[in-house]
């Protein structure tokens, strides 16, 4: 059975371990050491990465009770290598779930709501709560959760026996009744959990819940923290800053700002309908035809400005009038109209000589034709 280094100290970033077996497989191959500082995938947190002699170990996993390194080379059983965690990733990921502790703790002495899920990835850290908390309450956890950072409380690691298990207090979300491996922080938590932690919450640094969503009878909660939230809060003034640039505005003025510029694009959106409507009422009044059936194309009209367009002039000349606005090189949106039953009988062939989308009832159709145009005036012909 392989040593677990990484359980009574999580901050092991190099060591030397024997190779027990290597046996190939389809993605590589499967090392077992006699001890090792990698954590394999459980709990909800991703595995350790690093190196085993040049070895690159791109995942660990526990299979039938024995830890897997997968590597991409193999080693030499019996031989002793020199061992490397990926630490920027190791401490990362210990910021992360030491920070969930912390707010799952205190979630549970205010609330007494419990943590169902937990996800630790790459990109990603979430917490399912079996119940509903407000952005209120929840900025009421951040702040304590912090405070925890500012004290420095301290974690530590018990393996209580089966006779001391009873009489403890601690949440987990499996029943568990062997090797339990309690992780406590002073005042604030004690959680059943096989991953590693830091010493003191002040290693985290930062604790930060993004955002929250309803999910079922509860809420998953997404969090960052330590390294991940500081870089998460560089990305967001980046963004924040170029947007109050662009806007001429102070950077805690930029929802005001935007505000009123949605407010001012929209206005403008609703001048410029108005003017394309003036516009569309002023061709119809001067078009003119002999042709019972007739195919004008314009630019920039939206669905109901081509029904406009397509109406109108019906109702000006009769027979059968389509409107078409070019989306792309041979995407046409349109509207067509005319007398019910030769709009029917005009639209089934319409639709057997082009590629269309569409329908309608009542004298209109409407949809989108995939065809040039001279394709589609040629119908109309």
């Amino acid at each position: 059975m392989t040593q677990k280094l990484y359980e009574n100290n999580s901050h092991i970033r190099d060591f030397c371990a024997t190779v027990i077996s290597c046996s190939e497989s389809e993605a590589g191959y499967h090392i077992i050491l006699d001890k090792t500082a990698f954590f394999p995938e459980g709990g909800g947190q991703a595995s350790d990465k690093g190196t085993i002699g040049e070895a690159q170990i791109t995942d660990v996993q526990t299979v039938e009770g024995e830890i897997i390194h997968f590597s991409d080379k193999p080693l030499v059983e019996g031989e002793e290598y020199e061992c490397h965690i990926d630490w920027n990733r190791r401490f990362r990921y210990m910021q992360n779930h030491s920070g969930e502790h912390i707010i799952c703790g205190l979630i549970n002495k205010y609330f007494g709501f419990d943590n169902v899920g937990f996800h630790l990835g790459e990109d990603e850290v979430t917490m399912d709560i079996n119940g509903i908390l407000n952005r209120e309450q929840l900025r009421m956890i951040e702040n304590l959760a912090n405070e925890a950072v500012y004290k420095n409380a301290k974690f530590s690691v018990l393996y209580p026996t089966a006779q001391e298990l009873p009489d403890m207090e601690y949440r987990s979300k499996l029943d568990i009744t062997e090797d339990v491996r309690i992780v406590t922080v002073e005042g604030y938590d004690a959680c059943a959990c096989c991953a590693p932690h830091v010493d003191s919450a002040g290693e985290i640094g930062i604790i930060k819940i993004l955002d929250f969503f309803r999910m079922r009878d509860g809420i998953r909660i997404y969090i960052k923290c330590g390294f991940d939230a500081l870089e998460d809060y560089e990305g967001r003034y980046m963004s924040t800053k170029l947007i109050a640039d662009l806007l001429s505005a102070k950077q805690y003025e930029v929802s005001d700002a935007v505000e009123k510029l949605i407010g001012s694009i929209a206005e403008q959106k609703h001048i410029n309908s108005e003017l394309k409507k003036r516009l569309i009422e002023a061709k119809i009044s001067v078009f003119g035809t002999k042709e019972e059936k007739t195919a004008v194309f314009e630019e920039g009209l939206d669905v109901k400005e081509l029904q406009l367009y397509a109406d109108g002039l019906y109702k000006l000349c009769g027979g059968i009038r389509g409107v078409f606005s070019k989306m792309a090189d041979t995407n046409y949106n349109f509207a067509i109209c005319g007398d019910a039953t030769q709009l029917d009988k005009f639209f089934a062939e319409f639709k057997t000589k082009l590629n269309v989308r569409g329908g309608g009832r009542n004298g209109m159709v409407q949809g989108s034709v995939q065809n040039k145009r001279e394709e589609i005036s040629g119908v109309f012909l």
